[in-house]
């Protein structure tokens, strides 16, 4: 019989992110192993290299990330779910900075590239449930899913949050709490910007 492992895929993963906080983007497998107290050759047998490890790494927090989004298809006023989805980053990065920092490095392009060939799927396909939902949300408020108008919405839900929030969380600083109604702020502007997009668009 096979001896039961003593510790679980999560906590070497969770130890990785402290790793990652505690070492910065280029953390090896020594580092980690220090940071659970297990022998190096303990994480090679759960993950089989270290670009596997922090390929998982990535994926979890992202997937974890996700969780609030999707929450807001709860929302019935899909104007106010927007805005939801924007105040939802400044809101993750400072409850979980661990998950933050791992989120920043890759980005999903990158990781396709190189991305153990067993990952890429979950890492291609990761945002697609977040888009599907921005799209059906979108839809209802506006009445469109234009390209301009998806790129306004974009742009006010994920671009311009993570802009205002970027340098805390690669920086490890804590995310203000006022940051949640400046997020809000802007992200309602842009929203405006779209609504006007969208009603020339319905009217050309």
């Amino acid at each position: 019989m096979a001896r039961p492992s003593k510790f679980s895929v999560d906590e070497i993963l969770d130890a990785a992110a402290a790793a990652v906080s505690a070492h910065g983007p280029k953390v090896t497998i020594a580092q980690v192993s220090e940071e659970i107290g297990v022998p190096v050759g303990s994480i090679y047998h759960r993950f089989p290299s270290r670009i596997h490890l922090m390929a998982s790494l990535w994926l979890r927090s992202v997937q974890r990330f996700h969780v609030g989004l999707l929450e807001t298809a709860s929302i019935t006023d899909p104007y106010q779910a927007m805005l939801a989805q924007a105040v939802h980053q400044p809101q993750f990065c400072r409850e979980h900075p661990n998950d933050a920092l791992a989120m920043t490095l890759y980005g999903q392009s990158q990781l396709l590239d190189v991305a153990p060939p067993e990952l890429r799927p979950a890492v291609a396909e990761i945002n697609d449930s977040i888009w599907s939902l921005g799209r059906e949300q979108m839809s209802e408020y506006f009445g469109t899913v234009e390209d301009d108008v998806a790129a306004i919405v974009a742009l006010a839900i994920r671009q311009t949050p993570y802009g205002m929030i970027r340098s805390y969380v690669r920086d490890q600083h804590t995310v203000p709490a006022w940051l949640d109604d400046a997020v809000r702020a802007a992200a309602d502007a842009i929203l405006q910007l779209a609504g006007k997009r969208a009603a020339n668009w319905l009217r050309e």
